[in-house]
C-alpha cells in the first residue's frame, strides 16, 4: 500500500515564540500565546509549565497572570503563522511533490513512488523518508511527531498521540491497533461529544469503533458519525494535495548560435528584468541567479552549462545581477555557441524597502531614450526623429502631421476589451488600374495577383470638403470610400475620385 507520512506541531504559535525567543525557553520560564495583549485577552495556548500552576486554554490573560506570577505572554499574529506555514511546506514539498496542509501545524505527505529514493537496508521501509521528514523540521527550529502509515486519519490521531518522534507502522494491521489505543482527548473533539461518550465509557479510538454507526449517527449527529466512518476505515478520506510552488523561472531560443559575450548580455537582460517583475509581484526577491545555457559544439552535441550567481544580499535590481553575470561570462566565455539559455532563481521575502524601490523604478530609462535622440539629431538632422500628431483637416491625409521630438515620454495604454481594427494610410494615395464599374466586385485585381481579387466591397462614404474655400459647382474635392476585401483576405481602403474620375489607394485595415 503506498505510505502516507503525517507531520503533527503541537502548538505551534507556541514553538514560533520560543523559536523567536530562545532564551525564554532556555530559562525555563511559563509561556502563553494571547490573542491580544491587553489584560482581557485570551489565552490561545499554553505551555506546560503555565499549565501545571491552572492555566488553561480560554482564561483571561489577567486570570491567567494571577495564578501564574511569571507567565510570558507574546502575541503571534496570522501572518507570522501564515509565513511559518508557507516555509515548512516548501521544505516539505523537497521530500514529496504531494503536501497537504490541516490545522495549524499539521501536514500530510504522499509517499507514493519514493520506495527507491529514501532507501536504507538496515531499516524498516519507511524510515528514512520519516527521518528526513525529522531532519527538515529540525532544521527550522521546530519540533512534532511524525508518522509513517498507510491512511490519513490513522497517521494524524497516532501523531496527536505521540506528540514527538518518529513512529514508522510497517503494516495496516499495526496501524489499526496504533489508533485504536489513541484516547479521543487527543483529537480535539467538540467538547460536549467527548463528555457524552465519556459518560459511555468511550474514551479511545477503539471503543468508539465498537460501537453501532446507526446509533452514533442518531445520537449524536452527523460530525460524530463522519469521525467514526474515518476511524473505521468505512468513508474514503484521500489526501487533497497542493501541488509544489512554481519555480520562477524564463527561457529564450536564440535564432542563430552566438558565442560573443556582449550579444548574450543583450539577451540575458530580457529574461532577467521578466524574472525580477514575476518575483516582485509575489512579494519576493532574488537569492541566488541560476543561469544555464545549451552549448551546440560542432559534432551537433548540446552541453548544458549551469552557472549560479550570488548577489551579495537579496536584491530585485536588474544592473547589479547583469554585472555579476557579465564578470562571470567574461572571465569564463561559453565553450560553445549558445542556442538557448534559461534564468531561475532562489527567493526570499523582499523588504518593503526592496519592494518600494522597485514599483518607483520605471521600466524604461526616459533620460537614455532623450540621450539617443539627440546623438541621432546631431548626426542626422534635426529632422531624423519625428512624431506623429493630430491635426484639423476634412481629408485623411489632412488629419496627421509630424513634428520633431524633443523629450520621451511614459506611455499610458488603455486597457479596452475588444482589440481595435488598425487603419494605416500611405504617405501618398497611390492610383489603381481602370475598371468597369459594373466589374469591379468580380475579378478586380488591385494590388497584383498574388494577393488575389476583389471578393467584396464596402461603400461609398462619402467624403466632401474645400468647397467653401473654391465657390463653384464643380469646387472643392469629392470622394467616395470604400473596403475592398481581397481573395487573400487583406483589406484595402480605396476611394473614387470624381473630380479626377478615378481609383485611388488610401491605404489598409489590419
Amino acid at each position: 500500500m503506498p505510505r502516507v507520512a503525517c507531520v503533527d506541531l503541537p502548538a505551534l504559535p507556541l514553538q514560533l515564540v520560543w523559536r523567536g525567543e530562545p532564551a525564554l525557553k532556555a530559562e525555563g520560564c511559563s509561556v502563553a500565546v494571547i490573542d491580544e495583549d491587553r489584560p482581557q485577552g485570551t489565552v490561545l495556548w499554553a505551555c506546560e509549565r503555565a499549565r501545571a500552576t491552572g492555566v488553561l486554554m480560554g482564561q483571561r490573560y489577567a486570570h491567567a497572570l494571577s495564578l501564574c506570577g511569571g507567565l510570558r505572554a507574546r502575541v503571534v499574529p496570522p501572518e507570522q503563522i501564515e509565513a511559518a506555514i508557507v516555509e515548512l511546506r516548501r521544505a516539505l514539498h523537497a521530500l514529496s511533490p504531494s503536501v497537504e496542509v490541516g490545522e495549524p501545524g499539521t501536514f500530510w505527505l504522499d509517499g507514493e513512488g519514493l520506495e527507491r529514493i529514501f532507501v536504507d537496508g538496515r531499516t524498516p521501509e519507511g524510515t528514512a523518508w520519516g527521518m528526513a521528514i525529522a531532519r527538515a523540521i529540525a532544521d527550522a527550529g521546530l519540533v512534532g511527531a511524525i508518522v509513517v502509515g498507510f491512511s490519513r486519519f490513522a497517521t494524524y490521531a497516532i501523531a496527536r498521540a505521540t506528540r514527538h518522534g518518529v513512529t514508522v507502522l510497517r503494516a495496516d494491521a499495526d496501524e489499526r491497533d496504533a489508533a485504536a489505543r489513541v484516547p479521543l482527548a487527543r483529537l480535539d473533539l467538540d467538547p460536549k461529544l467527548r463528555d457524552s461518550l465519556a459518560r459511555l465509557g468511550v474514551t479511545t479510538v477503539g471503543q468508539m469503533v465498537r460501537l453501532p454507526g446507526g446509533g452514533i449517527l442518531e445520537r449524536f449527529g452527523k460530525e460524530a458519525h463522519r469521525l467514526y466512518q474515518l476511524a473505521a476505515g468505512e468513508r474514503w478520506d484521500p489526501l487533497v494535495p497542493l501541488a509544489p510552488p512554481e519555480a520562477p523561472d524564463e527561457q529564450v531560443l536564440l535564432d542563430d548560435e552566438d558565442d560573443d559575450v556582449e550579444r548574450l548580455m543583450f539577451v540575458i537582460k530580457a529574461p532577467i528584468d521578466r524574472l525580477l517583475d514575476r518575483l516582485a509581484a509575489k512579494g519576493r526577491a532574488l537569492v541566488a541567479l541560476h543561469l544555464e545555457l545549451a552549448q551546440k559544439h560542432a559534432v551537433g552535441k548540446i552541453e548544458l552549462r549551469s552557472d549560479c550567481i550570488k548577489p551579495a544580499t537579496a536584491t530585485l535590481d536588474a544592473r547589479v545581477l547583469l554585472r555579476l553575470v557579465h564578470l562571470r561570462l567574461s572571465g569564463m566565455p561559453p565553450a560553445a555557441p549558445v542556442n538557448a539559455l534559461r534564468v531561475w532563481a532562489d527567493d526570499a521575502p523582499a523588504s518593503r524597502e526592496q519592494l518600494a524601490l522597485f514599483a518607483q523604478r520605471p521600466r524604461r530609462d526616459l533620460r537614455a531614450a532623450d540621450e539617443a535622440i539627440a546623438k541621432l539629431r546631431a548626426e542626422l538632422g534635426d529632422d531624423a526623429v519625428v512624431r506623429p500628431v493630430l491635426r484639423d483637416g476634412h481629408l485623411p491625409e489632412a488629419s496627421f502631421g509630424w513634428e520633431r521630438l524633443v523629450h520621451v515620454v511614459a506611455a499610458r495604454p488603455r486597457e479596452v476589451r475588444v482589440r481595435p481594427l488598425v487603419r494605416r494610410l500611405l504617405a501618398r494615395p497611390q492610383p489603381l488600374p481602370p475598371q468597369a464599374r459594373q466589374v469591379r466586385d468580380d475579378g478586380w485585381l488591385l494590388s497584383g495577383l498574388e494577393h488575389g481579387a476583389v471578393v467584396r466591397i464596402l461603400g461609398p462614404y462619402i467624403v466632401s470638403g474645400g468647397w467653401w474655400a473654391q465657390p463653384g459647382a464643380s469646387g472643392g474635392a469629392h470622394r467616395e470610400y470604400h473596403y475592398a476585401e481581397l481573395r487573400r483576405g487583406d483589406c484595402l481602403w480605396v476611394y473614387y475620385d470624381r473630380n479626377r474620375r478615378r481609383w485611388f489607394w488610401q491605404g489598409a485595415v489590419e
